[in-house]
């Protein structure tokens, strides 16, 4: 089901509409959530993370815009899941700064690396969501949130014979894109 879809039963039936939206993206979030908390929480914190997340979502839909629902749930999942991830393993956001961690501090050469590897990084999702969907999701799933061929054939109710077939071209494709890009070409990431 697409976004306008869901848009579209949700203004039908709020119940009903969020009923679908919960169904359709609960994989994603869940999915998001336990990988972040797998190492010091359980599958009864990742549920009850994500039906908070839901909560939010469903009180602020009026406010997320046409087109970004699933980028409004993807950051809301990553920042519930690390605040989550802090609260269960013990650690301190407010650590004292001392002469270890300023020690810790990345240096200005630290800095300028990290903003261009952020540009990259931009770069790349931008030519990945530009590939379309289903395309782009299958993408971001398998690389950037470590999920195989049954796991994303699940969440996005296909075939994992489909979900392969479709990884293999979009890869194709976003390799064409990126050569031709001189973000990339100049940095020498593709070879």
């Amino acid at each position: 089901m697409t976004e306008d879809e869901l848009r579209m039963a949700v203004s039908r039936s709020q119940k009903e509409g969020f009923r679908l939206l919960f169904r359709q993206y609960y994989p994603y979030v869940y999915h998001i959530v336990w990988n972040r908390i797998r190492t010091v929480g359980t599958k009864e914190d990742a549920e009850e993370c994500v039906s908070d997340i839901f909560a939010e979502l469903f009180s602020q839909f009026d406010k997320v815009e046409s087109g970004a629902l699933q980028g409004f749930l993807g950051t809301l999942a990553r920042r519930r899941a690390v605040n989550l991830f802090h609260r269960l393993a013990g650690h301190d956001p407010a650590l004292p700064l001392d002469e270890e961690i300023v020690g810790q501090m990345a240096s200005e050469e630290q800095i300028e690396e990290d903003l261009e590897a952020a540009h990259l990084q931009k770069t790349l999702l931008r030519h990945i969501r530009d590939l379309g969907e289903p395309d782009a999701q299958i993408l971001l799933l398998r690389h950037f949130y470590g999920c195989n061929s049954a796991e994303i054939a699940r969440t996005l109710r296909m075939h994992p014979v489909t979900v392969r077939v479709r990884m293999s071209r979009a890869l194709r494709k976003l390799k064409e894109r990126l050569t031709a890009d001189p973000d990339f070409t100049e940095n020498g990431v593709i070879p």
